[in-house]
């Protein structure tokens, strides 16, 4: 079976802005992009016919969505998808045979998360597959791909991964590594500073990271970060405000005791940019 990118589409503009970065991925990478929707289950409607309908408008917005991508990579190859049931759960199914899940997302969180938009945050989570949340668009010019480097085996995962993107997009490729930390009550408050070896560290492992990119990715433009006063997620969140794509492993320094690290957590709360989710380096599923 040839690999896809699968991406959910609702009708709303920021499911046709994930579905447009999506195409043009499928595009450069010669895969399949499967275009996915769901309607809920017979049992939610009042009368059969109500959930007939909703099928048929579904299937609508599928092969239009699908006739406007085509129109504009004429050589992508396109399949549709209607699912029944929790979209989130849906899509964790399909992604285990997907190299991608793309999902947009048009709501932000409170500091607890509620409110955010729960499809997307729940797919970055459980998929199978690394994920990509794509925002709404900021109209601002956007350049560089930028991605946290905490030593970790994730962060190795997600370091790949950005290097392959910023070669594929022709950008800059911007290695962020911040050691100051977080305020006692909130992830993403004011840093505390960091600890006396965090510069010294922080540099071997920054030039660690970008060691031996050169070779496998011949022509990448790197850049090493060193942010030593902000944490983590605030110096990634500033780093990435302009950039086309930021990169963040699922889990980092949390291992497997979390579902979804911290850092992670707060930046996918605050998304400012197209961010990319790999999945773990070991996972235990």
């Amino acid at each position: 079976m040839k690999k896809q990118i699968l991406v959910g589409v609702n009708g709303s503009a920021v499911a046709s802005n994930a579905a447009d970065w999506a195409a043009e991925r499928a595009r450069d990478r010669g895969l399949q992009l499967n275009l996915f929707s769901t309607v809920p289950e017979p049992w939610s409607y009042p009368d059969p016919g109500r959930h007939e309908t909703a099928r048929a408008q579904a299937r609508n917005l599928l092969r239009s969505e699908a006739k406007g991508l085509v129109e504009l990579n004429p050589s992508l190859d396109i399949v549709t998808t209607l699912g029944s049931g929790e979209p989130a759960e849906t899509m964790r199914t399909l992604s285990a045979d997907a190299e991608m899940v793309v999902v947009g997302t048009d709501r932000h969180a409170d500091k607890h998360g509620e409110g955010f938009g729960s499809v997307s945050f729940q797919v970055a989570v459980i998929s199978h597959c690394p994920v990509v949340v794509v925002p709404l668009a900021s109209g601002h010019p956007s350049s560089g791909v930028v991605v946290g480097i905490d030593g970790s085996d994730d962060s190795d995962v997600a370091l790949e991964s950005a290097a392959s993107e910023a070669q594929r997009i022709g950008e800059e490729l911007v290695l962020v590594h911040a050691a100051g930390k977080p305020g006692p009550e909130v992830p993403g408050s004011p840093a505390q500073g960091a600890p006396p070896d965090a510069g010294l560290d922080g540099y071997f492992l920054l030039s660690s990271s970008a060691e031996g990119l050169a070779v496998r990715y011949p022509g990448l433009v790197v850049r090493e970060v060193l942010d030593l006063e902000r944490p983590p997620a605030e110096a990634l969140l500033d780093a990435s405000a302009h950039a086309r794509l930021l990169v963040i492993g699922c889990k980092g320094r949390g291992g497997a005791r979390v579902l979804v690290g911290s850092v992670a957590q707060h930046v996918l709360l605050n998304i400012q940019c197209p961010t990319l989710i790999t999945r773990p380096a070991l996972d235990p599923a």
